[in-house]
Formats: structure tokens, sequence, C-alpha cells
């Protein structure tokens, strides 16, 4: 297996060293700008992911071209397109950063419903590298130019289910989630965990993406009495209001949301409902791990902010783009970039990242999380490998 350079190489001094992934040291040359696509949700239910997202690859892009750029000196450009948070608008997105950005490669992607959508757009005509949404089914497609950096449901699920099983150990659960791509994955593998370690599933619900009220579905699982709610949501906004109606009905024994998903921009609009809520994440800024703490740092210092795994991911992705296509010498050639990406491995602030054959890459760490007085607040730590 091949490596590059450590992390700690790659942000040293607040700015991307060369070296690190091979990139170029040469002054910018007057060269035209290799263009990057950014579909987000800047607009809608998830708007909050895609602001998250916009900074991490605002930042990702100006290192990159602190140290002169990639092929050469040219520098990167991020053109960034809405996609609304519907599947819809994913598909618009794409198509317009394609055809009328002339985009190089895509990435963003927060929801998984509309990374599927995008993708069957993308396949075979873009490089393409999924940043945040997690279904298993974006990558099951088998597309040799489509990779994902954030961990799949299947992943994280495995992790964050054998907390639930081992540690809070409810005698029964219910479940409540979106009739979506990534739900449904969470929900199997949820039934497979409760089953194995002899817990009883006492009802699942789901319902339509416009769904604003709850107050039925939660009125029935209160009235199965059950030891433990897991909800499955990946919106920000309607997370929110859902959880101010867990509260308004008094709320469950213990509370769980699917790991992944949840952002200061779903809790801080909750206003305290989600308190108490356990959750899971592949990166926390309190502890990111040797390989993190300088970005952690450089970051702050940056924005006043702490960074979040949506920021992290979306760092993560342009830099990868970045780096492979000048380790591969071309910004068009997706399938030598591609048998370069998967050949390699990647520093990243969570250590390195090796991309399987269907392009996916696995957390070195996953956290378990509560949330208190409004934060995140780290429970323990595991290794994922």
């Amino acid at each position: 297996m091949k490596t590059t350079n450590s992390w700690k190489a790659f942000v040293a001094g607040g700015a991307i060293v060369a070296a690190a992934l091979g990139l170029a040291c040469a002054p910018a040359a007057a060269a035209d700008t290799v263009k990057i696509g950014l579909a987000l949700p800047l607009s809608g239910a998830a708007a909050s992911y895609g602001q998250d997202s916009q900074r991490g690859a605002d930042y990702a892009a100006e290192l990159i071209n602190q140290r002169g750029g990639i092929l050469g000196g040219r520098k990167i450009e991020l053109v960034y397109e809405d996609e609304k948070g519907t599947p819809q608008g994913g598909v618009a997105a794409v198509q317009k950063l394609m055809s009328v950005g002339r985009v190089k490669a895509i990435t963003g992607g927060t929801n998984s419903s509309v990374v599927l959508a995008e993708s069957s757009v993308t396949k075979k005509r873009v490089l393409q590298v999924n940043a945040a949404a997690q279904a298993d089914a974006i990558t099951d497609q088998g597309s040799p130019w489509l990779f994902q950096v954030n961990n799949t449901v299947s992943l994280n699920s495995e992790a964050f289910n054998h907390y639930i099983v081992k540690t809070l150990k409810p005698k029964t659960v219910a479940y409540m989630g979106e009739n979506s791509e990534f739900n449904k994955t969470v929900l199997e593998k949820l039934k497979e965990s409760l089953k194995a370690g002899g817990i009883e599933l006492v009802s699942a619900s789901t319902y339509d993406a416009e769904t604003n009220d709850f107050t039925s579905i939660l009125t029935k699982i209160k009235a199965s009495n059950p030891d433990m709610i897991y909800v499955a949501d990946a919106y920000p906004a309607r997370a929110a209001q859902l959880w101010k109606q867990v509260r308004q009905l008094g709320g469950f024994k213990i509370e769980v949301m699917s790991p992944g998903v949840v952002t200061p921009g779903m809790i801080k609009p909750s206003e305290g409902a989600m308190n108490g809520v356990i959750t899971g994440e592949i990166f926390m800024a309190s502890d990111p791990g040797p390989e993190g703490k300088e970005f952690v740092e450089n970051y702050q210092k940056k924005f006043n902010l702490l960074p979040g795994k949506g920021e992290l991911v979306i760092f993560e992705s342009v830099s990868l783009i970045a780096a492979a296509m000048d380790k591969a010498g071309t910004d068009s050639d997706y399938d030598k970039i591609a048998k370069v990406i998967r050949e390699n491995s990647w520093p990243t602030p969570r250590g390195m990242l090796k991309f399987d054959e269907k392009g996916r890459a696995r957390a070195p760490y996953f956290y378990i999380q509560r949330i208190d007085n409004g934060a995140l607040v780290q429970v323990e730590r595991v290794s994922s490998n």
C-alpha cells in the first residue's frame, strides 16, 4: 500500500505543504483554473448543512491555492449550485455544473436521496466525490468514478447499534424516520442488531418528506411505552421540530438519533428539546485524534468556530480531488484519477483514509455523543478498524 506524507505536514503553518499530497510547488502560471463543482443545499430544510460545507470547501481551496495550486500552477476554482435538499434540485444542480460550469469534478452531498439522483447523471461523465451522504446504495452502484468520504450507513450503524445493545440495553425500542433510502438501511441494520441482542422492536413508523406534524406518530409510540425511541432524520429543520414535539408529549426514557446527522444547525433551532439525546459521529473537534489537532486549531483561528463533520468531510473531499488530479497528472482522465485514488492512502485530519473497490472510505474512529446544554458532548471514542 502506498502512502503519502503525514497530515501534520499537510496543514503545518496553516497552509497545505505541497509534499504532503504530492501537489506541485511551481509558482502559479497563467493557466486555466481547475473548476470543481459543489452541489449543496444552500436553501431549504438542510441549508445549515450547506452553509457548513461551503465554509469547509472554501477553506480547502484557499489552502491549495496558497501553495500554488495543482498541475504545474493551476488554481482551484469552486463553482456552487444550490441543490435545495431535493433529488430534483440535485439533478438540476449537477447538470448545470457540467453543462454551464464546465467543472472537472463534482463534490458536495449531504442527503442520500439527493446524491443518488445526482449520481444517475454524473455516472461515466465526471468524477464525483460524495462528501457526507451515507446511504450504502450510493456506492453499491459500482460506478468507477464515484467515491464516498463519509462512512456508509452500515458502518455507522455497526458502531452505534453495538453501543445501544451492549451499553444502553433497552428491553423495547420504537423507531421513527423519513421514508428514504438512508433511513431504509438505518432501520434494516437496527432490526438486525436488536434481534441479535434479544431486544424487541415494538413499532417502526415512517413519514413523508413533507411531514412537519409528528403528533399522531408520537402518540402511538407513547402508547406502546418503549424503553427507547430511535429517530432517524437527516434534515436539521424538520428534526428540530420533531424533537420539540417529543418534549410536548413528555419524552421517553432513552432517546437516540441516527448517527452522522446531528450538527449545531440541528441542535440550536430545537431550543433545548434535544438535550439528553444520544447519537454518534465519525469526528469530534474536542477529541480529533493526533492527526487532527492542528487542523482544528487552524480552523478555529480562521473562523472563530470549531469544525464539525460537515466542514471536515467537504474539506477532505476538495483536498482529495485536487491531490489525486495532481498525482495523476490530469484533470480529466477519470480512469487514471480513480486508479490513483484507490491505490493510495490519503492523509486527513482523521488519519489516513484508504478507499475500497466500491470507492468507500472507513473512518478511523467513531464517537458516541450526547447532547447536553445545547452542545454535543463525547461519551466515548472507539476504533473503527
